[in-house]
């Protein structure tokens, strides 16, 4: 538990960094695309290429990055909270059998619920984004 920490720890410390890429990727990302529906020369896009490239680069590498960090705080919420029930229950709690079929089909209930709540999220984004057109035109 204690690598765990320390390894999240470590993760954070570099989230400035990480947060920069984040910031710079999509620009670089677009350069390639915002060049071509400007019409510029054929000059302009080859050394958008590049930009590209290295736009598709930090866009993976800050994806992994948010994968990883996601992934060892989700492990150690999980941690937390097995000792929570530990104390409550005075029982030790080391272990999750996802054979028990409760287990299993609460487990793929709350994990449904992430995309339940997304789907919630990018409706609402869409419906405000399309009153917003409505709006201005």
């Amino acid at each position: 538990m204690f690598g765990t920490i320390v390894a999240m720890m470590g993760m954070l410390c570099t989230i400035a960094y990480v947060l920069t890429m984040d910031m710079f990727g999509p620009i670089a990302y677009n350069a390639g695309g915002i060049v071509e529906m400007s019409q510029q020369p054929e000059s302009v896009r080859k050394i958008t290429d590049v930009l590209d490239a290295v736009g598709t680069t930090i866009k993976v590498t800050t994806k992994g990055y948010a994968i990883g960090s996601a992934t060892l705080a989700s492990f150690l919420l999980f941690n937390a909270y097995m000792d929570e029930v530990t104390t409550f229950a005075r029982v030790p709690f080391k272990q999750v059998d996802i054979a028990i079929p409760g287990v299993f089909v609460g487990g793929l209930l709350s994990s449904m619920l992430i995309f339940l709540f997304s789907a919630w999220a990018c409706y609402t984004d869409g419906r405000t984004a399309q009153d917003l057109l409505i709006m201005v035109l």
